[in-house]
């Protein structure tokens, strides 16, 4: 089947998406988050636009950084590829500073997470983003 046509202003004004990570996951459903990330700057691509994407992850969202580290090693393991895919297209991925510190999770157990990633509350940046004009895909 052919893929299918593309209207000019189909994605008009999605340039700029902020992904709202919050539910618990093993990297099967986590894949399928990104998944969807990746497709989405697939359709975007077609029209010549580029994304600005940010994956905001607070609560057990957080879940997407410590089970790709856990993985990491794992000859037959996706999420890490695929966050460093992402990561090589622009995406960025935010951490809550809350929940680092309200579950005790410790930095290094977060995949190739970074000080600048750190971020004080993800519920409020998904919030800030929005007023910012960006769109909030909720997984």
């Amino acid at each position: 089947m052919p893929a299918p046509k593309v209207a000019d202003d189909y994605y008009a004004g999605a340039e700029k998406v902020v992904v709202h990570v919050t539910m618990e996951g093993d990297e099967k459903k986590y894949l399928g988050v990104l998944g969807n990330v990746s497709n989405y700057i697939k359709a975007l691509d077609q029209t010549g636009k580029k994304t600005d994407a940010i994956i905001v992850m607070n609560g057990d969202g957080l879940g997407l950084l410590t089970t790709a580290k856990q993985v990491e090693m794992n000859a037959d393991a996706k999420l890490p590829a695929k966050i460093a895919e992402l990561k090589e297209k622009g995406v960025k991925f935010q951490v809550c500073y809350n929940t680092l510190t309200g579950r005790k999770i410790k930095f290094e157990d977060l995949y190739d997470a970074k000080a600048e990633d750190v971020i004080p509350s993800g519920v409020a940046e998904a919030g800030r983003l929005q007023s910012q004009g960006y769109q909030l895909l909720k997984p």
